[in-house]
């Protein structure tokens, strides 16, 4: 082949190549347009593992959260699959207990998820002043366990519950301006969600100091599923009784230091964290259904 024929076929190789898709991160103040509605960009509020946050509204006035999901050297075909498995979970997993999704489209090759905006994170209140965890228990315990119950209930496993992941939302009465809104809690993140028969441990990422035992050793401990979100939600309650974010090596969650410290509690509520805090998965609360009911039993009786 000459060098003139070499060419020729280069130039016709890279004609049949596809434009590159470029993801451009949007600017505050800047006016999305999709489906015949608009949306305003706010502030940036925090990056995610796939992308961006920023403050958001519509021509409704809804208070919102643009999470942009970004390429960061992944080819677009894998974003564009993370963004639908995304917005797949989003539709079928609404429930007044998980942040809402509004809309999702792509716009400047960019994928955008617009969901609802709460008022500040968990981990926030925890920190706020006068803050009293053993009055917070069972209504922060109520509703984020509705809404793994809910999650469970379709196969899904969330396997990120955390202070930071969940969402204090306020309701107002737009009648009456002045009413103090109506308080509820709301898992978010629910993208980072599998089947539970799709989970294979050593593929699921999670922070360091909230492994459960059978993230560590399967074969000692059991599988990770749905006795995952239990074990997650059991460590929340004990930030929220203590005040202190738990923090183990995996030394100490394998001894069971976890359950240790529920058990150490003054708490009323420190028999039923601990049950949930079980190192083996058979002998864990076995359901989100079930760890209600056994603090609510312990509500009642106060």
């Amino acid at each position: 082949m000459t060098d003139i024929q070499a060419d020729h076929q280069s130039e016709i190789q890279n004609a049949q190549q596809p434009e590159p898709k470029i993801f451009r991160t949007p600017e505050k103040g800047e006016v999305i347009l999709s489906e015949g509605r608009y949306y305003f960009l706010g502030e940036f509020l925090c990056n995610g593992s796939f992308g961006a946050v920023y403050e958001c509204s519509d021509e409704w006035e809804n208070k919102l959260v643009a999470k942009i999901l970004l390429a960061r050297s992944r080819p677009y075909e894998e974003i564009r699959e993370n963004w639908l498995q995304e917005l797949t979970k989003l539709h079928e997993l609404r429930h007044p207990n998980i942040t809402f999704i509004h809309a999702a489209f792509e716009y400047n090759d960019t994928f955008y998820l617009i969901i609802e905006r709460c008022a500040f994170t968990l981990e926030q209140l925890i920190y706020s002043t006068n803050f009293n965890g053993q009055i917070w228990v069972p209504y922060i315990a109520r509703d984020i366990l509705q809404g793994l119950d809910y999650i469970h209930s379709f196969g899904y496993v969330h396997k990120d519950i955390h202070a930071g992941n969940v969402f204090v939302s306020h309701s107002y009465d737009k009648m009456v301006p002045e009413k103090q809104p109506v308080w509820s809690f709301k898992i978010g993140d629910v993208g980072i969600s599998r089947l539970e028969s799709e989970i294979e441990i050593f593929n699921t990422l999670l922070a360091q100091w909230m492994l459960p035992p059978e993230a560590i050793n399967p074969t000692e401990y059991g599988a990770v599923g749905r006795a995952t979100d239990v074990y997650h939600t059991a460590l929340l309650l004990l930030y929220v009784l203590t005040g202190t974010r738990p923090s183990f090596t995996r030394e100490e969650i394998v001894a069971g230091a976890p359950r240790i410290a529920a058990e150490s509690l003054t708490s009323p509520y420190a028999e039923v964290l601990a049950r949930a805090l079980r190192r083996h998965v058979v002998a864990r609360t076995p359901t989100a259904l079930q760890f209600w009911r056994e603090l609510a039993s312990v509500h009642s009786a106060l």
